[in-house]
């Protein structure tokens, strides 16, 4: 499989960056994706097994978009959970001034680990 680039489909677009040693996907627009598991799961479970065979911390950083639906959260949910009982090194961040993501995104804050290894935390 080749190396995730990025990619827009609709209102949604994810773009990839690689700085500071780790692997970032900056999501931006609108996730309105009738089935975003389709889409949105083998990208995740990719970036994620790359990032751990390049020993890097892969950052999901959602604050670029203005809306998500909840179906979008299952393949987030399913990333985290593979990423806590694995290896990787996880970081999930959403724009805590925006209170839809706030509401949202803290349910996520179950999968943070006690090491670090898997964080959910907002910032402007």
């Amino acid at each position: 499989m080749s190396k995730f680039e990025g990619m827009t489909d609709g209102p949604l677009t994810i773009e990839r960056t690689d700085e500071s040693g780790d692997l970032c996907l900056r999501f931006i627009g609108k996730s309105i994706l009738r089935d975003p598991s389709e889409l949105l799961q083998p990208i995740l479970l990719q970036v994620l097994e790359e990032a751990g065979t390049n020993s890097q911390r892969l950052i999901l950083d959602f604050r670029g978009l203005t809306y998500m639906n909840s179906s979008t959260f299952t393949p987030l949910v399913k990333t985290l959970e593979k990423a806590r009982l694995g290896t990787a090194t996880l970081t999930v961040i959403y724009n805590e001034t925006a209170k839809w993501q706030t509401v949202s995104f803290t349910a996520l804050t179950i999968f943070n680990t006690s090491d670090g290894r898997v964080t959910v935390v907002g910032n402007e």
